[in-house]
């Protein structure tokens, strides 16, 4: 059964975007230090600098080690790669919910609350396996800033609430389950944790993008389609071309709502613009 179109407004594309590039620069990041690491086998036994070795290279001498010490940090780069990546990856999330909730017109809230508002406002439900998911992920990022990575009893209690789906889910990315942690342990992140908080937001963000399509009026969409559209539209038009230029660009990112044309047509007309 084919799923729902989503309405791709400017919040949502851009935060579509925003995963796409963080993912391709961390995973560019994550190959590029296995196979700077694989190229320094040929002066792995130099007894050299690296900045004598690759004087060319911008910044070589904040990295000046010998080849096989700049190899096993190299190495080891994953784990510190995902401490920044996973954090990324919910900041750009909890961003898009927040424009959301603009949206809705229902003010502001923490990340621990705010698809709960979202869905209460929009008169719906995210889905209780991923949003379990998604919880796990939030208490472990707020070890890594604020806790150097310690196990605390709030993300036990994250981890106790995982629903079983949910674990699978999150074993099947990481291949191995958050419940083996305890307090006192030290989280970390790997690549299939950046899996994880990426296949867990994305679905996430869909969802907020399909609850969002009934619950915002049609004049609200209106204005957001008008706004979008002069963002995108250079020059000036006359009245019959911009109700063609507007229908034109509903069909193509706004599809999926209903909005009225009296409502674009006033939406214009407090922005200076004639549609005929």
């Amino acid at each position: 059964m084919p799923r729902p179109a989503l309405v791709q407004f400017p919040a949502f594309r851009h935060h579509e975007a925003s995963r796409e590039s963080a993912n391709n620069a961390m995973m560019a990041l994550l190959v590029g230090a296995q196979v700077s690491a694989q190229f320094l086998e040929l002066t792995r036994d130099s007894p050299r600098q690296l900045s004598e070795i690759f004087p060319s290279i911008p910044h070589v001498e904040r990295f000046d080690l010998r080849p096989s010490d700049a190899q096993n940090i190299l190495r080891g780069a994953e784990e510190h790669l995902g401490a920044m990546a996973v954090p990324q990856a919910l900041a750009i999330h909890e961003g898009f919910i927040l424009d959301c909730l603009e949206l809705l017109n229902a003010g502001s809230a923490k990340a621990w609350e705010m698809h709960d508002k979202l869905a209460m406002h929009a008169g719906g439900t995210f889905d209780a396996d991923r949003m379990s998911r998604f919880h796990v992920l939030r208490e472990m990022r707020n070890a890594i800033i604020h806790r150097s990575g310690i196990v605390n009893q709030r993300l036990i209690d994250k981890i106790n609430d995982l629903t079983p789906a949910g674990e699978n889910e999150w074993c099947k990315h990481t291949g191995r389950s958050p419940r083996r942690l305890k307090i006192g342990d030290r989280v970390t992140f790997m690549l299939g944790e950046l899996v994880e908080a990426l296949a867990t937001t994305k679905a996430l963000a869909r969802e907020a993008n399909w609850l969002l399509i009934p619950a915002v009026p049609s004049s609200k969409w209106a204005e957001v389609i008008i706004d979008d559209h002069l963002q995108h539209t250079a020059g000036q038009l006359n009245p019959t071309k911009r109700r063609k230029a507007v229908m034109g660009f509903c069909r193509h990112n706004y599809r999926a709502v209903t909005v009225a044309e009296a409502d674009l047509k006033a939406a214009a007309s407090t922005r200076g613009i004639d549609m005929a």
